[in-house]
């Protein structure tokens, strides 16, 4: 028997694409859809719809993607969908899928560009009451070292707001999820892992944070791509309420963190000291660090270089979080010289494409009256690096 839900109204959190309208894709995501029995009898159903905007015949398969399972072996159900027209699928989760009762999302495969839409919906005695939104394209996913946010949840005796997400990728993916009260106040944050194509639904509740009139939701990837979606529900009516996110105008290329950077590296009095360049590939992990600084401009003018070549095991942008050690020896430059330990910090702000964060160092080994202040923790750096290209291979 699969798990029954009483309520499902979602809202789709895009990063990348056109605002307004649907966005045509060759790889749509819907983020949940449902099936089961609801209070006072009703019952919840999904319908869905696709359309080929185009003047050829594309063929469109489905794909059903269960709650926590990995779903990179589920077998898919295709339709040939001519030019101009509308597959229409009521009650799709039945009618396709073959299920009584169930949660999960949908994925849209299709030889040409397709729009989806769906509409879950209690199905009453006398009326009906739901939520209408799109098949999310693949490529407007958070991505690692990206996030968004969503305001006006709560968690209280009058409403409730759900979580869902699905993993758009074939490996598993990480998302970080806190949430913020109106002052910035961070009032829980839970990491939860998706397996590969796999649906996540929980209640606001699972985060600890008790109960709350209003909060910002912050989604952040740390590893992998999804979708995320949210919904606050009146708890004496069951009327869900759409909250969306913010996401970036313009084109249809992801707007993650995936490209070259180059920058300024900044003393604590704000003047420049030197640069840093930074390779990021199209999954959102570093795969080179370069930069060239002081790392006791207080006590000596010396331009320091370091660097970490990440191409064999790159790092997600979203770890330089904690702080990203890199060891350089320093030796080979004569006897009175040492090793510096530099400790990272990178965010990556989608809303300026750029990195920012802050190089400390501390070094040891270092000797003679100009060099010996080096055998101290560096003063703290800032940088700050701008996007120049995408990432090879896009």
């Amino acid at each position: 028997m699969k798990r029954m839900v009483s309520v499902m109204a979602l809202v789709m959190l895009v990063l990348a694409g056109p605002v307004f309208g649907l966005n045509p894709g060759t790889e749509l995501f819907v983020p949940a859809a449902a099936r089961g029995a609801g209070s006072g009898g009703s019952l919840w159903v999904t319908d869905l719809y696709v359309v080929n905007p185009g003047a050829e015949s594309v063929d469109v398969t489905l794909y059903w993607l269960e709650r926590n399972a990995d779903n990179s072996g589920a077998e898919g159900v295709t339709y040939t969908l001519g030019g101009g027209k509308t597959l229409s699928l009521p009650d799709v989760i039945s009618s396709v899928f073959g299920l009584d009762a169930a949660g999960g999302a949908i994925r849209i495969v299709a030889t040409g560009p397709v729009t989806a839409s769906a509409r879950i919906f209690n199905q009453g005695e006398s009326s009906t009451f739901g939520q209408g939104f799109e098949g999310v394209p693949a490529t407007a996913a958070l991505s690692a070292g990206s996030s968004t946010d969503v305001a006006a949840l709560a968690d209280n005796g009058a409403f409730r707001t759900n979580l869902f997400a699905v993993n758009t990728g074939d490996g598993p993916a990480t998302v970080e999820i806190s949430l913020h009260g109106a002052d910035g106040t961070v009032l829980a944050t839970k990491r939860y892992e998706l397996e590969p194509y796999a649906a996540l639904y929980r209640n606001i509740s699972d985060l600890g944070a008790g109960s709350f009139d209003e909060a910002t939701l912050h989604a952040e990837a740390v590893a992998g791509t999804f979708i995320v979606v949210a919904s606050k529900v009146d708890n004496a009516s069951g009327d869900p309420t759409t909250l969306e996110a913010w996401w970036s105008c313009g084109g249809s290329e992801p707007s993650g963190p995936g490209g070259k950077y180059i920058g300024n590296v900044y003393n604590a009095d704000g003047y420049i000291r030197g640069g840093i360049t930074v390779f990021v590939d199209d999954s959102g992990a570093v795969t080179y660090l370069g930069w060239r600084t002081e790392p006791r401009s207080t006590c000596i003018d010396l331009d320091m270089p370091g660097w970490e070549d990440l191409s064999v095991e790159p790092v997600p942008v979203a770890e330089f979080a904690g702080g990203h050690t890199v060891h350089n020896d320093y030796t080979s430059w004569g006897s009175t010289f040492g090793t510096i330990d530099w400790v990272i910090t990178m965010t990556w702000r989608g809303e300026n494409q750029s990195l920012e964060g802050t190089i400390t160092a501390t070094g040891a080994g270092f000797g003679g009256p100009t060099l010996s202040c080096l055998n101290a923790e560096g003063d703290v750096h800032t940088f700050v690096a701008a996007k120049l290209l995408p990432p090879e291979g896009s």
